[in-house]
C-alpha cells in the first residue's frame, strides 16, 4: 500500500473513532479520553488506537477495559461510516508520552527554580561582603 494512502487512512480512521467515543459511546467505565493517533498495518486488518486518559493509573485502566468491551460496537460504527473492504480489528493503546513529556517539563521547571534559587543566594552573598567594607 502506498504510503500516502496508509496515511489518510489512519487519520480518517482517528478521526472517526474521537467522534465516537465522544459522542456515541455511554459507558461509564470509559473517562475522558483522546485519540492521539491510528496506526494499521500493511494489510488493512488491524489497527492500533493510540490513546491517552486523563486520571489516575486506576481510571486509566478502567477506561481501557471499557474500551475493549465496546471495541466491537465502535468497530461497527467505524464500519457504517468508513467505507473499507474491511474493516480493521482495532486494539487500543495507552500512549504515555504525553504524562512523560508533562514528567519531563515538570521536572526542568523545578531544575530552573533551583538553578535560579542558587544564583540570587550567591549574588546575595557575593555581595554582603561589599556592604561590610563600608
Amino acid at each position: 500500500m502506498r504510503p500516502i494512502r496508509k496515511a489518510r487512512i489512519a487519520s480518517l480512521i482517528k478521526e472517526e473513532i474521537s467522534l465516537i467515543l465522544q459522542g456515541e459511546l455511554k459507558d461509564p467505565r470509559i473517562g475522558l479520553v483522546s485519540v492521539l493517533g491510528a496506526e494499521p498495518t500493511e494489510d488493512l486488518k488491524e489497527c492500533k488506537i493510540f490513546v491517552s486518559i486523563l486520571g489516575s493509573e486506576g481510571e486509566q485502566r478502567t477506561s481501557l477495559r471499557g474500551l475493549e468491551a465496546a471495541r466491537g460496537k465502535i468497530q461497527s460504527l467505524l464500519r457504517s461510516r468508513v467505507r473499507l473492504r474491511e474493516t480493521p480489528v482495532l486494539r487500543f493503546v495507552l500512549d504515555e508520552s504525553f504524562q512523560k513529556t508533562q514528567d519531563i517539563e515538570e521536572k526542568i521547571r523545578l531544575a530552573r527554580e533551583a538553578d535560579e534559587s542558587a544564583a540570587r543566594e550567591r549574588e546575595s552573598r557575593e555581595s554582603s561582603p561589599e556592604e561590610n567594607d563600608s
